[in-house]
């Protein structure tokens, strides 16, 4: 092959791979947010997309309500979790915090399969240790005691969330979060390979 026609096969191989007749597969998450509740209870996960309940693309990239949507495919891989707090806290809420850790569930729950995984947050944060310290000084903000701060659990075992598949995950509060407003948030994302048709 020559320069010339080498230039040629270059340029075709160059000019191709955005777009694909039989579709595409992307690194994708689906996330939702909810507030917390101010007494014990359950919060539905992905059953409200962009748009219903006052949702806006801040708190989910959901389209299609409690489904993936038609032509699509999603192979989840990781569970993350994310919690923001919408003012700071005073020192006694750090233990508060720690007995919302411990005491809520997370259910990942499918369509005619029912429980798919259930997790305290605990775990999913990846807290070993909850142990609250009184300040040397008052007012001092004491940090998360743990050896490691994760947040993400991965699958051994991928979920597969087919076009058209029903699913929610469910956030069970067993014990009234104490010092917390409704206005702090919980976000689940759900990450892994989407594939879709184009």
């Amino acid at each position: 092959m020559n320069p010339a026609q080498a230039a040629v096969v270059n340029q075709a191989r160059y000019s191709q791979g955005t777009y694909s007749a039989g579709g595409d597969e992307i690194d994708w998450s689906y996330y939702d947010t909810n507030a917390v509740p101010a007494a014990v209870g359950q919060v539905r996960y992905f059953v409200n997309p962009v748009g219903a309940g006052g949702k806006t693309i801040a708190d989910t990239n959901m389209i299609a309500a409690g489904q993936i949507p038609k032509a699509q495919h999603h192979r989840v891989t990781h569970l993350k979790v994310f919690y923001t707090t919408a003012a700071a806290h005073g020192t006694a809420d750090v233990q508060n915090f720690y007995t919302l850790l411990k005491n809520t569930v997370v259910e990942f729950i499918i369509a005619n399969k029912y429980y798919y995984g259930q997790w305290c947050l605990q775990e999913l944060f990846g807290v070993a240790s909850l142990f609250a310290l009184t300040p040397s000084a008052a007012g001092d903000n004491i940090p998360l005691v743990s050896p490691r701060f994760h947040g993400i659990l991965p699958f051994n075992t991928p979920i597969q969330l087919a076009e058209n598949t029903n699913f929610e995950l469910k956030v069970t509060y067993t014990v009234t979060p104490g010092g917390y407003t409704p206005t702090d948030k919980l976000m689940l994302s759900l990450y892994g390979k989407l594939s879709y048709a184009t």
